[in-house]
């Protein structure tokens, strides 16, 4: 009911061999839609906490995620994108580092609005992600799994995120930029999606 201040959501996941992945059923809450900066704007949006989010394993589908922030809730349909994005890398060390406050603001940010852009932390060579504080990579961009990463980001792009901000990084002497990213001041310690823009099909 997309007019009810409260009530549940069922989200299923299809894999690329057409298999139906049964994922949990969250509690969302409607809140007035926000401005950047955090004042009141028309609509609504629907927010989930991402503390409800629990690992999910069936067979080679699989994630593994934690919520390592203060500003846990998310709107539904990035929910959606999310849980597509990491099951389709399948990776069990994904951390976030926060999208928006029950009521939709963001402060001490301005851009973490209605709970659409959110921030991850690197992924650690070591699969440590989750374990261990935000890998800071302007100094230890060593420690971090280039691969992964840039195939998380790929995949984050694909479900809707179409700009990621990162930071520019040095390993063997070469700068380099992640998939997908943009450099941006204070980001070397995560990446911000932002830019949301799913393919949406109504049923």
């Amino acid at each position: 009911d997309q007019e009810a201040n409260s009530g549940l959501i069922k989200y299923v996941y299809f894999s690329s061999d057409g298999t139906r992945h049964e994922l949990d059923t969250y509690q969302y809450c409607r809140v007035q839609r926000r401005a950047p900066g955090g004042a009141l704007a028309e609509g609504h949006t629907r927010l989930i906490n991402l503390n409800q989010v629990k690992n999910h394993a069936k067979g080679e589908t699989k994630y593994g995620f934690e919520n390592d922030s203060s500003r846990p809730y998310i709107n539904d349909e990035a929910l959606a994108s999310l849980l597509g994005a990491m099951l389709d890398v399948g990776y069990s060390d994904i951390s976030c580092n926060g999208f928006s406050h029950a009521d939709g603001t963001s402060a001490p940010s301005k851009s973490h609005i209605n709970g659409i852009n959110g921030d991850f932390k690197y992924l650690r060579v070591d699969g440590t992600t989750q374990q261990k504080p935000s890998l800071h990579i302007d100094t230890g961009a060593n420690l971090m799994d280039e691969t992964r990463q840039n195939a998380f980001n790929d995949a984050l792009y694909k479900f809707g995120w179409k700009s990621i901000l990162s930071w520019r990084y040095t390993r063997d002497g070469v700068p380099r930029l992640l998939s997908h990213a943009k450099h941006f001041a204070n980001h070397h310690h995560h990446i911000h999606v932002q830019g949301y823009s799913p393919n949406v099909v109504d049923k």
